[in-house]
């Protein structure tokens, strides 16, 4: 071995996975080799080796159960109206203002029923969950429309402007994660009733969205609307069997794997036409929307997952990996999370914690059903840059984005949706990799 290519594998070995704490021990039971991580896919199935399964679960339970969840519930979660004031000052732990949103409603009756279901069967869970429930569903609107954007703490409209999907889709969301966590069915078919009412609306020509784009146009197709719906579409389908559910992800699937992905650059595009075709925008056209993309294309690997589709699986785990890499920061480390203008790589250069958590989740999706070499060695650098920004021990909550270097950055949020996400759902899928002695599932072998 020479010299460079074994400083290679120092640096790579004390960087992403020492660095982290996350180099085996005796506790894996001598799965962990002393270089890089190491896997195999082949069907022997060898043990994933190069994570400390056993000691990321306990980090993430302490992160979870034991700071999160208790400062949620002191300063954020409204105890007697029902919902969730979210704009705190992290480091003061003073709301700034009581306003509450459909959007975080959607996702914390989502985040509490998930946890109700998964780990911690705490009665006071489902309590926080049924007066957010109430809170939002007494302002759905009859007619289809999308929630305001905001509501004061009382749950007066704030405005009377329309909102945008987003905010009904988080809803149905919860509803139907809470319908699973108190075996009651009508919240299920609400909340497929507001999805389809969604698309119903989605489809119009005269549907607007805000997207990027010199000049926008009526009925846009956007990337993150197909994201989300996909994301509730698999969630519901888990629950139980649904022909209109199972048809919309995979309308879904194709808006994304065939036509956002853009043909030239092999990057996914925020935008189309309403007919799907590419739009012509100097800007639209150039936009890549790559913090979407890589959250969107774990969706598409978690749906996969669950349809058995081993070409869908391959094939969307292939362009998460480029858009994944595609992302990194060479310099300081971290995920961009948009390219405005891909021939020019003009990036913008901020750093939303966000996007380092779905990267995880899609990376434990690889690691968990093939045990992927490059998700291990992704999933270790981006849990050590997100343990080493994000989290400081002073602040009651989890730093949102910063500039480049995140040397500044946001104080005022108490984000409740993709941290605590990524901290269940690699929770459960380690206990699935534990208890199936430390190796991929092979569902795709």
């Amino acid at each position: 071995m020479n010299n460079k290519e074994f400083s290679r594998r120092k640096f790579l070995k004390q960087n992403t996975l020492a660095g982290l704490g996350l180099l085996g021990s005796a506790s894996l039971a001598g799965s962990i080799l002393p270089t890089d991580a190491r896997a195999s896919s082949k069907p022997d199935l060898k043990k994933i080796s190069g994570l400390d399964l056993r000691k990321l679960r306990e980090q993430y339970k302490e992160a979870l159960l034991g700071k999160f969840i208790p400062n949620l519930g002191k300063y954020v979660v409204d105890h007697e109206l029902g919902g969730f004031m979210c704009s705190v000052d992290i480091l003061t732990r003073k709301l700034v203002n009581t306003t509450k949103r459909a959007w975080f409603e959607g996702r914390g009756i989502w985040m509490y029923s998930f946890l109700y279901i998964n780990l911690d069967k705490d009665p006071a869970y489902l309590e926080i969950a049924r007066k957010s429930k109430d809170f939002i569903l007494k302002r759905l609107p009859a007619d289809g429309s999308y929630y305001v954007s905001s509501f004061t703490k009382e749950g007066e409209p704030i405005g009377d402007t329309e909102g945008d999907i987003y905010g009904n889709l988080f809803v149905a969301e919860g509803l139907a994660e809470y319908a699973k966590a108190t075996a009651e069915p009508k919240y299920f078919d609400q909340a497929k009733e507001i999805v389809l009412k969604a698309v119903q609306r989605y489809d119009r020509p005269e549907f607007t969205y805000n997207y990027k784009a010199e000049s926008r146009v009526a009925g846009p197709r956007i990337l993150g609307h197909w994201m989300i719906l996909l994301s509730v579409c698999t969630q519901m389908l888990r629950q139980r069997s649904d022909k209109e559910i199972r048809s919309l992800a995979d309308r879904c699937v194709d808006a994304i794997m065939n036509h956002h992905l853009n043909k030239d650059y092999r990057l996914l595009n925020e935008a189309l036409a309403h007919d799907m075709s590419p739009l012509p925008d100097p800007v639209a056209s150039q936009y890549g929307d790559l913090g979407h993309g890589c959250e969107t294309l774990a969706f598409v690997m978690n749906y996969a997952v669950l349809i058995k589709d081993a070409n869908l699986f391959h094939r969307a785990s292939k362009e998460f990996k480029r858009h994944v890499d595609t992302s990194w920061d060479d310099v300081y480390g971290g995920f961009y999370h948009e390219l405005p203008h891909v021939d020019k790589n003009l990036w913008t250069l901020n750093k939303l914690r966000w996007v380092h958590e779905e990267i995880l989740i899609g990376a434990m999706i690889l690691i968990e059903h093939t045990g992927d070499e490059w998700a291990i060695n992704c999933y270790a650098k981006t849990e050590a840059y997100i343990r080493k920004n994000y989290v400081r021990p002073e602040y009651a909550f989890v730093i949102d984005s910063g500039d480049r270097k995140m040397q500044k950055h946001t104080q005022v949020r108490a984000e409740h949706y993709h941290y605590p996400r990524q901290l269940m759902v690699g929770i459960l899928a380690i206990d699935r990799i534990i208890s199936r002695g430390e190796k991929p599932s092979g569902l795709f072998s």
